[in-house]
């Protein structure tokens, strides 16, 4: 455990002495420091008092049941924050949803192991810190502004410095982007980057909804799928790193942003490119499919994969082979989605027509081109969603001894 795990302090609110005494003995050989409370109203109490970084909640309790408690902490503007885990012996659909609604933030049903406990509790000490520190952050900028509007538009000025600020120098690819946010914070993000001598990665993400929320799992997806972390790539035995297979990296995003703990979630198209074999393994996660149009102009839509990240399923992974020429054009729905006047979609097969009309334009151009007709189609107007679109072609004049 680090630095701050040892800080942290957490309640445990339980009638059983038993319980707490053995929840007490896995916390404290994890080291948090523990706080015990016999009944919920005691719990309340300690609460205000001590303002524990996360309490443990069990159901049923004699004075003040777990829901109650649960339900009176979000009703404190200075306890609300505080991640709430029932832990009970209630196992029933009814009693976990009612426990979500009231606000708490996991459910864990007894007997509970000491590595999982462990293991919940600093994922959501984690994630309330990285909360409290977005609304922080936000609440210093808003009280700057004279108008919400005016601080939506800086956040999402914010939002794009998370998009790469150079694209990888490869000597056998070049890539194009396009990227408008809507006027309301959004959930678009995008990322190249060079993972070894051999492979580049890229990923297109969407997160369901608008504001601060997909705001913020924006940026814990994208900080999660950088090269800094261990989700795109991992250290083999003999030291050296190694990249993850397309397909892994959705299932680890499905397990690290369930929507039962986020509400929201993502889809999401990755593409693991090798420059030296000129092949490449994908995954579409509920995403709009990317489509690569070969040299010659057909075209070939990349749908493998399977539901978005944080829904669960099971995903597919696909292939292919880069041909001199080649192009591959990634998009998310703002550009489908778009509309006119009269209410009318740019739709899939508009933007289609538009990719087949730009083979021969170098690639900046032909995206722009693309940008151009969707505007042109909706007079200009400001699109209700944000619009992320990227162009990646195999070099027709590369180097092929020296790939990337």
């Amino acid at each position: 455990m680090g630095n701050d795990t040892e800080k942290s302090t957490v309640l445990i609110v339980d009638d059983s002495e038993a319980i707490r005494m053995l929840i007490t003995v896995y916390l404290r050989t994890g080291g948090y420091r523990v706080l015990e409370a016999s009944n919920g109203q005691i719990g309340l109490a300690t609460a205000a008092e001590k303002k524990p970084d996360l309490i443990i909640l069990d159901i049923a309790m004699p004075v003040m049941d777990g829901f109650s408690v649960c339900a009176r902490l979000q009703q404190d503007e200075k306890l609300r924050n505080i991640p709430v885990l029932m832990l009970s012996a209630l196992s029933d659909t009814e009693s976990k949803m009612r426990a979500f609604e009231l606000g708490a933030v996991d459910y864990i049903i007894k007997p509970v192991s000491k590595g999982e406990l462990l293991a919940r509790i600093q994922t959501h000490l984690t994630i309330n810190r990285l909360t409290t520190s977005l609304q922080q952050a936000n609440k210093e900028l808003l009280s700057h502004q004279k108008q919400l509007l005016e601080g939506l538009h800086a956040a999402a000025n914010l939002q794009k410095n998370l998009l790469p600020r150079r694209i990888p120098d490869c000597k056998t690819l070049s890539f194009a982007s396009y990227f408008k946010p809507c006027q309301e914070i959004g959930g678009d993000i995008y990322n190249i980057q060079r993972l070894d001598d051999e492979h580049v990665a890229l990923h297109i993400i969407d997160v369901s909804g608008h504001g601060f929320s997909a705001a913020m799992m924006t940026a814990l997806a994208s900080q999660a799928l950088s090269c800094s972390g261990t989700l795109i790539t991992s250290l083999a035995t003999d030291g050296k790193r190694t990249v993850t297979p397309p397909v892994t990296v959705i299932e680890e995003l499905d397990k690290e942003f369930p929507l039962q703990r986020f509400n929201l979630y993502m889809t999401l198209f990755y593409i693991l490119i090798n420059t030296e074999k000129n092949t490449f393994r994908y995954c579409c996660a509920g995403h709009p499919p990317a489509i690569q149009m070969k040299a010659d102009g057909t075209m070939h839509t990349l749908r493998l994969g399977g539901p978005p990240a944080g829904m669960g399923g099971e995903w597919e992974e696909g292939s292919g082979e880069l041909d001199v020429g080649d192009r591959i054009f990634f998009y998310t729905d703002g550009l489908t989605e778009y509309c006119n006047e009269d209410g009318e979609f740019y739709s899939g097969k508009r933007l289609l027509e538009s990719m087949k009309n730009t083979t021969e334009l170098p690639l900046q151009a032909a995206v722009q081109n693309i940008i151009g007709d969707i505007k042109q189609f909706g007079k200009q107007a400001d699109g209700d969603d944000d619009m992320t679109f990227l162009a990646m072609e195999k070099k027709r004049n590369a180097d092929e001894t020296d790939p990337c």
